[in-house]
């Protein structure tokens, strides 16, 4: 966070704060995402939501960069740019963290009568 150009305002170089939200809407489920997640992270964080319509919306509340799972970072030449505009190696394993925390906490979308 030292030589990030973006200027953010913190007291610790090596962590950030964002926010996550987690919307119920009918039968929807909605995860906020503070950057970009590569689609592993949405497959795996869409099958662990408890909506009957799962939905993420990245670079909301925050615009972070790549978001990718430790085991993606620097894998391969493709994604030395993608790995570079991340906040680390283990961004993703945190926000999966943080967003599974969020899901269990909050109540399941209603399910809608037939």
């Amino acid at each position: 966070m030292t030589n990030s150009p973006l200027g953010y305002p913190t007291n610790d170089a090596i962590r950030v704060t964002t926010q996550l939200n987690l919307i119920n809407i009918g039968n929807a489920q909605i995860i906020t995402i503070p950057g970009e997640a590569l689609p592993n992270i949405g497959y795996y964080l869409k099958r662990k939501m408890r909506g009957e319509h799962n939905l993420l919306f990245g670079l909301t509340n925050d615009a972070f960069g790549y978001i990718l799972t430790k085991v993606d970072w620097g894998s391969f030449k493709r994604y030395d740019y993608v790995s570079r505009t991340s906040l680390g190696e283990m961004t993703g394993e945190i926000y999966i963290d943080e967003a599974l925390k969020l899901v269990a906490a909050c109540p399941a979308p209603e399910k809608l009568r037939q």
